[in-house]
């Protein structure tokens, strides 16, 4: 019988490091792709001036490829890697909203050519900030009321920049000019609220609070993934469809891969993957510094009847278990579908 169990453990641990094995070439897989992706894009925002038809032609490429690649894998898994260099963060930034938006108008059965304008809308959302003073949207501190009135300005700036491009679609232009629009009609520029407000821009508006929440901006830091899912839902839901809102929170999970936690006994974990049937109990790596990081133990919190006490945020951790949670290349969050989910 002993033999018979330290056969089963042994092949429990052999089975343990494929699977993480696997994820780990997968992150790598697609941490590749998004660094290309962000390259991509630097060069397509550089075009935009000098070349703006090729520009939106290099868009419609990228976005295009982004559709078959999610659309190509059930797995799908879009890594989102935040690399805070500060010149950089906005081509960071697109990527991410470009690649969670599609993920959300996929789980809501929105045809490949509506895919393609919520990309392209995601793609150049922020536009506008091409005519805000970098001194305003690089700020430390919080902006004045007159810096704030003419920040809030960049929806209509980028849609005025977007209609002289002269190809980009209306529906795309809508997202540029509305995705700081809310559902109550708190948003900015114009106070829009319900109808006004199509489903392309009001998925962007959902997944670009979430990005910017998680990358912190101006004197406000950035949160954990479960914070900022958590202030979004409790503090502001009016803001946003609920349909929209349900959908992106159903498949993050309330504690999205990437975010960090304490179980109930004190040990501190990193949320890999989601469990479907019960959100509030996802499947952990565990921090174990006695056993080396590519043989972590990785559980199902479902099975092993353990709750999350609370979510951390990255500033909680020392560096050894930074580097063991593999979060010292600061990877912030990403997304892999539910397994055996429809799209």
């Amino acid at each position: 019988i002993k033999d018979d169990l330290t056969a089963a453990l042994w092949e429990e641990k052999k089975n343990r490091i494929r699977v993480l094995k696997e994820r780990r070439s997968r992150l790598n897989q697609c941490s590749k792709h998004y660094t290309q992706s962000v390259g991509m894009v630097r060069k397509l925002m550089a075009h935009l001036r000098a070349a703006p038809a090729q520009a939106a032609e290099e868009a419609q490429a990228l976005v295009v490829q982004m559709v078959d690649e999610l659309t190509a894998d059930q797995e799908a898994t879009v890594q989102l890697v935040n690399l805070k260099h500060q010149d950089e963060n906005s081509y960071f930034h697109a990527i991410n909203v470009v690649a969670l938006a599609l993920v959300i108008g996929q789980k809501l059965n929105l045809e490949k050519t509506q895919l393609r304008l919520l990309g392209m809308g995601a793609l150049f959302h922020d536009l506008g900030h091409q005519q805000i003073p970098t001194q305003i949207l690089l700020k430390k501190e919080p902006l004045t009321r007159p810096e704030q009135k003419l920040y809030e300005q960049h929806p209509r700036y980028g849609a005025e920049i977007a209609r002289r491009i002269g190809t980009l679609p209306p529906g795309v232009i809508e997202v540029i000019a509305k995705h700081h629009e809310h559902a109550d009609g708190s948003g900015y520029p114009e106070g829009l609220k319900g109808t006004d407000i199509g489903l392309l821009t009001r998925i962007v508006t959902v997944v670009n609070r979430y990005d910017n929440l998680c990358n912190g901006s101006g004197s406000e830091p950035g949160l954990s993934p479960h914070q900022a899912i958590s202030r979004m839902y409790s503090k502001e839901r009016q803001s946003y469809d609920p349909k929209v809102l349900t959908t992106f929170i159903t498949n993050l999970g309330v504690y999205p891969p990437g975010t960090v936690v304490r179980l109930q006994d004190e040990r501190i974990a990193l949320v890999i993957s989601l469990n479907p049937a019960d959100l509030l109990k996802p499947h952990v790596l565990l921090y174990s510094p006695e056993i080396p990081k590519e043989e972590a133990p990785v559980l199902n919190l479902a099975e092993e009847e353990l709750t999350i006490r609370e979510s951390l945020h990255q500033s909680d951790l020392n560096q050894d278990q930074l580097e063991y949670l593999n979060l010292s290349d600061k990877l912030s969050y990403y997304f892999q579908s539910p397994q055996g989910s429809s799209r």
